[in-house]
């Protein structure tokens, strides 16, 4: 997973801007596609090649993903037009249409089990206690949180942020005991907002005994309530 955090703005999102968390199913997926790509791009800094490339590497992997069993992703929409969006934020409407609805985020995982293939070989990597979740069909995998820079700096702690929203709501949905993620070892600001999401590194980085070469991966974990 990750997140991009640019420098924040000034304004930060409010509690009472009331985005709506919807799920989609698979055929609605394959309809919001290219808002979905809008809104990575959106929420992406850097130079235009590299987000356009980001964009299509986001929206193959989405594509992939969305085969897997279990797989479910949640948007975040909310009503309003360009001037309303928050700093850094995204609308998937028509400038000056007024009560259209607005794409402000998404999240969108699968579950972990011990009986389909594993999310880049995370298997090797669990500990005891995570593996044994999943062997329960307990564990959920949150590939990504998809947000505005300003969610990701501010009001981390917050109940009303909407990342915490996206992930409470994809965990509860599922039944889930925890969700466990994969964010690359030198991406420190995703690692940085992911914990101030409520997520956890997990002690272990191998299976006890394993041999193996360094993981190219954090691991964490973030407990239901």
């Amino acid at each position: 997973m990750s997140v991009h955090v640019p420098v924040p703005q000034e304004r930060g999102p409010s509690p009472l801007r009331a985005e709506q968390v919807l799920p989609l199913n698979r055929r609605r997926l394959e309809d919001r596609m290219q808002d979905l790509g809008d809104l990575y791009a959106a929420t992406q800094g850097g130079p235009s090649w590299e987000v356009t490339r980001g964009r299509l590497l986001f929206q193959r992997r989405l594509a992939a993903d969305a085969r897997r069993p279990g797989f479910a992703l949640l948007v975040a929409e909310m009503c309003g037009t360009r001037d309303d969006t928050p700093a850094g934020g995204t609308v998937q409407a028509a400038a000056g249409t007024r009560g259209a609805a607005v794409l402000t985020g998404c999240a969108y995982g699968f579950p972990v089990t011990g009986h389909a293939s594993w999310w880049r070989g995370l298997d090797r990597y669990l500990p005891a206690d995570l593996a044994r979740l999943g062997a329960q069909g307990r564990l959920f995998a949150v590939a990504r949180i998809l947000v505005a820079p300003e969610v990701c700096t501010r009001h981390r702690a917050a109940d009303w942020n909407l990342a915490r929203r996206l992930q409470t709501r994809l965990l509860a949905d599922h039944g889930a005991a925890a969700g466990v993620t994969l964010v690359d070892r030198t991406d420190t600001a995703t690692l940085t907002a992911l914990c101030g999401w409520g997520w956890r590194y997990v002690e272990e980085d191998t299976a006890p005994g394993a041999a193996l070469p360094a993981f190219p991966w954090r691991v964490l974990t973030l407990v239901t309530r």
